[in-house]
């Protein structure tokens, strides 16, 4: 048991090692493209050209994305398991009577079909 927790306890080190070595390259990087800009375009403008060499590609992707994500497909009309309550609906709208005996009916009917007995161990 102790050997399942020293090998997870080692993944999460390494997995923050990992994450760490990411972050600190990528701050590193643009700092060095930002320091490289300095004397061409001054502080404010190599900062403002690294950001968008940063920060322009994954914001154009996302908006592309967004662009062209497909619609949900359309839901059913009718769900499956209202099929009765459809069936009567119609009949229903022809007299308020058959209305109220309708949805007794419809009640009844959805409690049976979806009663199912629980066996005993």
């Amino acid at each position: 048991m102790a050997r399942i927790g020293m090998k997870a306890a080692a993944g999460a080190v390494l997995a923050l090692i990992g994450i760490a070595m990411i972050v600190f390259g990528v701050g590193f990087l643009a700092y060095a493209i930002a320091a490289a800009l300095t004397p061409a375009l001054g502080v404010a403008g190599g900062a403002a050209v690294t950001g968008a060499i940063f920060a322009g590609p994954p914001f154009f992707w996302a908006i592309i994305m967004l662009a062209l994500r497909r619609p949900a497909p359309p839901k059913p009309a009718i769900a499956p398991s209202g099929l009765w309550m459809a069936l009567f609906t119609a009949i229903a709208k022809e007299t308020p009577w058959v209305a109220i005996v309708g949805a007794g009916l419809v009640a009844a009917a959805e409690i049976f079909f979806s009663h199912r007995p629980r066996r005993k161990k």
